[in-house]
């Protein structure tokens, strides 16, 4: 079969395309042009979200546990941290002293510091479900200073709560990345994240 180019469509079409020669070549130009910013704003996008990220990154090799526990002038923040072999406890920002499991005695936890003595068995006691479900709001604000505050909403749903300067996106996205490298339970749990005084929140799934 013979396939005939009409001659004057040709024409016509040399003639267009020798007009507009320059229009053409400057939007092929512009097209690259918008290619390239939107590929330079794209990395500059990640490498500020890689940034943030990575400020809020926590030592996860780093043991770190933040409790409330009962005391005589009501719910106090107790903080406790490894040091070695020994734990180390503040009380709202004041030291009390370094606590330790004794071999000896079937590995119950001791201390010689007279003002952590009065506290031993609530922080032994929360020590011990550290690692449940119950006890993971404590690894949670040990391991994020940006957790001001975490509250159960049911059985299957804890609350956190975050400074108002903490960037909800960058921070939620982060920890939804590395929240299995905290968990130790097989339960399921829903973390509602949001920001102190904000209705908005983010829902992150575990197990």
């Amino acid at each position: 079969m013979e396939v005939f180019v009409n001659e004057q469509s040709g024409q016509r079409a040399g003639k267009w395309i020798g007009r507009y020669t320059i229009e053409l070549l400057f939007g092929a130009a512009l097209g690259i042009s918008l290619a390239a910013l939107c590929l330079m704003y794209g990395r500059k996008r990640r490498n500020r979200l890689k940034s943030k990220t990575s400020e809020i990154k926590p030592d996860l090799n780093m043991e770190r546990y933040i409790f409330d526990i009962a005391t005589s002038n009501g719910i106090k923040q107790a903080i406790v941290e490894s040091s070695g072999e020994c734990y180390s406890v503040s009380l709202e920002n004041a030291f009390l002293g370094t606590m330790w499991q004794d071999p000896a005695h079937g590995m119950q936890w001791k201390t010689e510091d007279q003002p952590l003595q009065e506290h031993l068995w609530d922080i032994s006691a929360a020590l011990s479900e550290a690692f449940s479900r119950n006890g993971f709001p404590a690894i949670l604000k040990g391991a994020y200073p940006e957790i001001i505050h975490t509250g159960w909403k049911t059985s299957e749903t804890l609350e956190i709560t975050l400074n108002p300067d903490t960037d909800l996106e960058v921070f939620s996205t982060f920890l939804q990345d590395e929240v299995m490298n905290l968990v130790d339970f097989d339960e399921h749990l829903d973390l509602v994240v949001k920001k102190k005084d904000d209705a908005y929140f983010k829902i992150i799934a575990v197990n």
